[in-house]
């Protein structure tokens, strides 16, 4: 295991730009900020395609159900819907279609070593957007359009449009899937960025429910504030939701702190806001055996603060089991735990412990030529307390991510080249190393299961 003092050696020894620190990109999961670039690209493209729906929309009824009455939500549980035709599963990849690209949605019968992912099939959308799923249906945003919409299952076992939802009537400019979070059947949030607060809807009845949540305490001068709503940061405990927060500028570059907000999902009502500037971004989190809560961050703002700020190591705050703020005691120091250079993660192993990605310095030092690749894969225990390389996996381009798929983690790598992109879905089975399970050449944006 290598030691805090070889992480700051290697840290001092490095001398660099941060503006040459591009992970950002090669990420399957941006955040809103993150990509505000990319999204540029298809912006335009997509508002003229979306808008004028968009606009009447918002001048009527919140809330517009196409095609009959909307489809009871199946009850709640990490396998999805179940059904008597055997299960469903969604695989969300990005594509690209000349000038821009669409997110498009396949389905499968399997999710196993058989399952082929035909990408010119499916349910298709403008831009990049990652699906949210709930209930079996799934809710889709499409460009900057401040529009949610939702698609059930039909009888022919492909996805169907059945509702959308417009914020515009209260003000809301634009909704990026990556800021849409859904709590039960009946409570959903949108974080509304510009506005600084959460607005809640009903995912069932496909309208707004009149409340909205001041997030005010939590923004800071000159920089904007993120929640970090993908399915692998929120914790929910019972009624109460943890949600990391990070502030970028407007160079996309993050402030070297921690945030934490607890809500009541139930009342709408912030329950308090932890800060922290010992370490960085809370973007991934996960549940320690003993039920504490770890934040971690990703390889866009650990890499920056590391390499580019000389602010290592990479460390991780404690959530103890039972409490809504950040543990004043010592961190988890994530740095030592890998390689001693920067480090993100995490991805739960299904037992008691999880993945995480760290800078290897030889590939760092050659990362001008080897495409950025120069993440690899440790694994830390919290019962041994032990840490350790993966030396089956390839180097890493980016954050680690995870995803859940009828209650089962499993890992996407996503690499490109001059072949194009390519996505490569790795087990994870809690007794051995991840195993690759099945490829298709596009880059991912989620997995799950519908039935």
């Amino acid at each position: 295991m290598a030691g805090v003092s070889a992480a700051l050696e290697l840290n001092l020894q490095v001398d660099i730009n941060i503006d040459s620190l591009s992970p950002r990109r090669r990420r399957p999961y941006p955040t809103m900020l993150h990509t505000h670039a990319q999204r540029n690209r298809f912006a335009r493209v997509v508002r003229l395609c979306v808008w004028a729906g968009v606009a009447a929309l918002a001048c009527s009824d919140d809330a517009r159900v196409l095609d009959g009455e909307i489809n009871p939500l199946s009850p709640s549980n990490p396998a999805g819907a179940p059904g008597d035709e055997g299960p469903l599963y969604m695989t969300a990849a990005l594509v690209s279609t000349g000038d821009s690209s669409e997110t498009r949605l396949v389905l499968t019968d399997t999710f196993d070593a058989n399952t082929v992912i035909d990408l010119t099939t499916g349910v298709s959308v403008l831009g990049p957007v990652v699906p949210v799923v709930h209930g079996g249906a799934v809710f889709l945003t499409e460009g900057d359009a401040p529009v949610v919409r939702r698609y059930d299952v039909g009888p022919d076992r492909q996805l169907v449009r059945t509702a959308e939802l417009s914020f515009a009537g209260v003000g809301v400019t634009e909704v990026p899937s990556w800021n849409v979070y859904i709590v039960s059947d009946t409570k959903g949030y949108v974080y509304d960025a510009g506005g600084s607060r959460l607005v809640a809807w009903n995912p069932t009845t496909m309208e707004l429910t009149g409340t909205t949540i001041d997030l005010s305490l939590a923004a800071r001068e000159g920089w904007s504030l993120q929640l970090m709503l993908e399915f692998f940061g929120p914790r929910q405990r019972g009624t109460e939701l943890l949600v990391g927060v990070s502030w970028v500028d407007q160079d996309f570059n993050y402030r070297h702190a921690s945030g934490l907000l607890a809500l009541d999902v139930e009342t709408d009502a912030v329950l308090g806001f932890s800060e922290d500037e010992r370490c960085g971004e809370t973007y991934g989190s996960i549940e320690a055996p003993n039920g504490d809560l770890y934040f971690f961050p990703s390889a866009d703002s650990s890499a920056q603060h590391f390499y580019g700020e000389g602010l290592g190591p990479t460390c991780v705050l404690r959530v103890p089991s039972g409490t809504r703020a950040f543990d004043p005691g010592e961190p988890l120091n994530l740095s030592a735990l890998g390689s001693g250079g920067a480090a993100s993660g995490a991805v739960p192993d299904g037992s008691t412990g999880f993945f995480f990605s760290t800078v290897d310095d030889t590939l760092w030092q050659g990362r001008d030529s080897n495409g950025e690749a120069y993440w690899r894969i440790w694994h830390y225990d919290f019962a041994t307390q032990a840490s350790r390389e993966v030396t089956g996996l390839p180097a890493w381009a980016g954050t680690t991510y995870y995803v859940n798929v009828g209650g089962t983690h499993f890992l996407p790598y996503w690499t490109t080249g001059d072949a194009g992109d390519r996505t490569t879905v790795y087990q994870l089975d809690r007794v051995s190393d991840p195993t690759p399970l099945f490829s298709f050449d596009a880059n991912w944006y989620g997995f799950n299961r519908l039935r």
